[in-house]
């Protein structure tokens, strides 16, 4: 007599697999779209904190100690008026559309320096004119990148927002 001893799955056990992967994915992909929308708005606020904690600040130096006729404002400094990647800042985020190569970020846009930024979640209101970058789009919401001019005691303040619900993000 011969016995059989062949091991396999049933049908049954391999339909479970399938079912239960199924659902896993379900799951998993929605959540995984989401941490890289999360990623790239992470990398657009880290930018903006490099430029209102480094980049602007040393503009506002030059314009102070070689342009002392222009007032501290880089909005109408003669030379500082723009930010431009690998002079003033290693890489500008390729999120930001139209910024030429190499990428720069004019500062001819910016808000006078009387101008206040409101708190995160509040509404942007006049802000708006101040952008001074292409809008992103992150995970379905636009983001553009917004600048109030420098004077003679403060560097340019620079901000992020939602386009569509219009409030400040950062």
């Amino acid at each position: 007599m011969q016995v059989n001893n062949q091991k396999a799955f049933s049908l049954i056990e391999l339909i479970f697999v399938i079912i239960i992967t199924g659902i896993l994915a379900a799951v998993a992909i929605p959540k995984l779209a989401g941490m890289a929308a999360n990623a790239r708005l992470t990398k657009i606020k880290s930018f903006t904190g490099t430029l209102n904690r480094s980049i602007g600040t040393s503009l506002w130096l030059k314009v102070i100690s070689r342009e002392p006729s222009k007032n501290g404002s880089v909005k109408n400094s003669t030379n500082y008026t723009t930010i431009t990647e690998e002079r003033d800042v290693e890489r500008i985020p390729s999120v930001f559309a139209g910024l030429g190569n190499p990428a720069s970020i004019s500062l001819a846009n910016c808000m006078e320096s009387n101008t206040t930024i409101p708190e995160v979640g509040s509404p942007v209101e006049g802000l708006t004119a101040g952008k001074i970058a292409g809008t992103l789009d992150v995970g379905g919401t636009t983001y553009a990148l917004g600048c109030i001019d420098s004077n003679a005691r403060t560097s340019p303040q620079f901000y992020l927002y939602d386009e569509e619900e219009g409030i400040i993000v950062y």
